[in-house]
């Protein structure tokens, strides 16, 4: 698996979770929260990460984790203006200042989540192959 696997993986992850999450939520009269979306977020995360991981057999170097966690903020980033820019003009309060806040905002909040969880995922591909070792090793 490439980058742009993990990259596209994340993006269409994220997108499908917060549609479905959104639809049964509406369907349910549930209403939203930020610890919904940062746990939508995390799956979003995870899954891509964890995919190249098993797929290549590693985990990612530096400076693919570098790329990886930028390319993954720019890419929330992103969604967040749009959806922020989307609700605002629907409901005809379409502002600048506040939409520019709550995209630092939750930007910040988002992108420590993005920086941990890609960490994290390595972690615990690496607990994954100790755990499968151990277990070969009992077999013999």
């Amino acid at each position: 698996m490439t980058i742009s696997g993990v990259l596209r993986r994340f993006f269409l992850a994220y997108v499908v979770l917060i549609i479905v999450v959104a639809v049964a939520f509406q369907l349910l009269g549930i209403a939203s929260s930020s610890g919904v979306n940062v746990g939508i977020l995390i799956g979003a995360v995870l899954w891509p990460c964890l995919a190249f991981a098993e797929k290549n057999g590693r985990y990612f170097t530096p400076a693919e984790k570098k790329t990886v966690v930028w390319s993954m903020i720019a890419i929330n980033l992103a969604l967040q203006l749009v959806v922020g820019g989307g609700a605002m003009a629907a409901e005809g309060k379409f502002s600048a200042g506040p939409l520019l806040f709550a995209l630092v905002f939750v930007g910040l909040i988002h992108s420590v989540a993005i920086y941990f969880f890609v960490g994290q995922a390595g972690k615990m591909y690496v607990k994954q192959q100790e755990a499968k070792a151990k277990k070969l090793a009992k077999g013999n």
